[in-house]
């Protein structure tokens, strides 16, 4: 069966998927950019985000993103295409296993961020291609490519742990559900005390916390939630920059361009201007 490709996506949906090629041990899935993606950048299921902007050497970025992990990355320039590749983190450690990489323990897999790797974002596109020519080279084929893709991670990006803790995620549920919290309520004014009442932490523990555990303070990183939140909104081409800054939870239109030049590298205005643009093109 071959895959169809949309010319824009609809829904924010992907432009090509795997799912209905039997791809059993990773899932591929094409975008116009991350945006579009953004939705579906957590869970479950490792992450290999490769963002390509132009057809030429290093104009990419792979983000390596664990199961479980919290999405912050700004990713800046107008997209080409936006590649993932999703991995269950049994099958990484499966294979781990069977190569003798693992005898006891478990695969954790780290999280890197602008990655310039080669030889990842080769079998990348050679998942691509296959994807494109809707898995015309057979099962075999594709099972070889994500095995040489989930070694080329156990060898370089992950390391073998002893401990009673399979995840950080897990380790600190609490911090999660509080970062699902920001999530459902962007709009809102958040404090901070509010946040930490709903891990039920103490203020000066929560913070401390979740620091460590996502490397950002909750306050920072409820920014970064509101500008990704925000570049959704921007490419659904439904909304202007006011009600889009309101939506997203910023006190006024001033406050949302400057967090959002600060973190994104442009303004609101220049980035719905590459969206449109990239729009325009993919029709």
């Amino acid at each position: 069966m071959r895959t169809t490709e949309r010319a824009y996506p609809a829904d924010n949906q992907p432009v090509l998927t795997s799912h209905t090629l039997g791809w059993d041990h990773l899932q591929v899935s094409r975008w116009p950019g991350p945006q579009h993606a953004a939705g579906g950048l957590t869970g479950t299921k490792h992450q290999i985000a490769i963002h390509c902007s132009a057809y030429y050497e290093n104009y990419y970025t792979i983000h390596i993103l664990p199961a479980g992990e919290p999405v912050l990355c700004s990713w800046g320039k107008a997209s080409l295409y936006f590649l993932q590749i999703e991995i269950p983190p049994s099958y990484l450690e499966h294979i781990a296993r069977e190569s003798g990489l693992l005898k006891e323990g478990y695969i954790q897999l780290e999280m890197k961020y602008y990655v310039k790797d080669p030889k990842l974002l080769q079998l990348g596109l050679w998942l691509l291609e296959e994807l494109q020519n809707g898995g015309r080279q057979g099962k075999i084929y594709s099972d070889s490519l994500s095995n040489m893709l989930i070694l080329h991670l156990l060898n370089h990006y992950s390391q073998v742990c002893t401990n009673s803790t399979p995840s950080r995620m897990t380790a600190n549920q609490e911090i999660y559900q509080s970062i699902e919290y920001m999530k459902e309520n962007l709009e809102a004014e958040l404090s901070i005390q509010e946040l930490a009442d709903k891990a039920a932490l103490s203020l000066s523990h929560y913070i401390r916390l979740f620091k460590q555990q996502t490397g950002h303070t909750p306050h920072h990183y409820l920014i970064r939630l509101r500008i990704e939140h925000s570049k959704l909104l921007i490419s659904k081409g439904e909304y202007g920059l006011k009600e889009i800054a309101d939506r997203a939870g910023f006190s006024d239109q001033g406050h949302f361009t400057r967090m959002f030049k600060r973190i994104a590298g442009t303004t609101p205005k220049q980035y719905m201007n590459e969206v449109s643009s990239n729009r325009i093109i993919l029709k």
